[in-house]
């Protein structure tokens, strides 16, 4: 992991400062918030979690799924210790919902959201998947190195449907061979978006270091997203 600054997350949560935060979309929005299954549905503004994985992604914060565990661990100690001394600082893994672990959730709070014109229409995204240690994974990908297509030909067919590999033969093939496919395979999957027509306000009390942190960081990068990588936004603050 790159030296990030990440300091903030030693100090008390205090968001006392209120401000509007306004958000204009760049793109159209698709903002899921809990896990999907074939469908994946907007919301028509962004929650809590959505606007902490705003925050981070400004602040440069891209951190994994491993070092942010690490990350949570430690929070969990030092704010038992800063309990002691203030009975209501308590560090809560927030991760349910999706494999997104947030660590700016304490420091600051929503308090009344003015949500723009909306309008939904769906479309299909290509969903990235990965089973390494299954059939699935050769069958999901139409890509792999050259070198195994004339050995690939040759592989047992199955008894049901000649003009398919036997599974059992196929899996194999695939474990022994799996430097030489796709890490990940895609599916299309149909997804929910909202397209805004002028900008949410956002009415949150922050935490002051953390709002002079962000802006900073928005004085040279004014961008960031929501819901997924596709959904660019532009951010500003205006104080009360």
């Amino acid at each position: 992991m790159e030296n990030l600054d990440l300091s903030i997350l030693e100090k008390v949560p205090e968001p006392n400062l209120k401000v509007i935060l306004e958000i204009e979309p760049l793109a159209p929005l698709s903002m899921v918030s809990e896990l999907p299954g074939s469908y994946y549905k907007t919301l028509k503004s962004p929650d809590k979690k959505m606007l902490c994985g705003l925050f981070e992604n400004i602040l440069g914060w891209h951190i994994d799924l491993a070092d942010r565990k690490s990350i949570i661990s430690e929070l969990i100690k030092l704010r038992n210790m800063q309990g002691k001394k203030n009975p209501q600082v308590k560090f809560i893994d927030k991760t349910k919902g999706s494999t997104y672990s947030p660590l700016l959730m304490d420091y600051f709070e929503i308090i009344l959201s003015v949500i723009p014109e909306t309008r939904f229409y769906d479309d299909l995204w290509s969903k990235a998947y990965r089973r390494a240690d299954a059939v699935v994974h050769p069958k999901g990908t139409f890509n792999l190195s050259y070198n195994l297509i004339p050995l690939k030909r040759e592989l047992k067919r199955s008894e049901k449907n000649p003009k398919q590999i036997d599974d059992t033969t196929l899996e194999k093939f695939f474990k022994s061979n799996i430097e030489q496919y796709p890490q990940y395979y895609s599916t299309p999957t149909t997804r929910e978006y909202v397209f805004v027509k002028g900008k949410y306000e956002i009415q949150i009390t922050i935490d002051t270091h953390l709002y002079k942190l962000l802006q900073d960081h928005l004085l040279y990068e004014n961008i960031g997203y929501l819901g997924n990588n596709e959904g660019w936004v532009d951010l500003k603050f205006r104080e009360l």
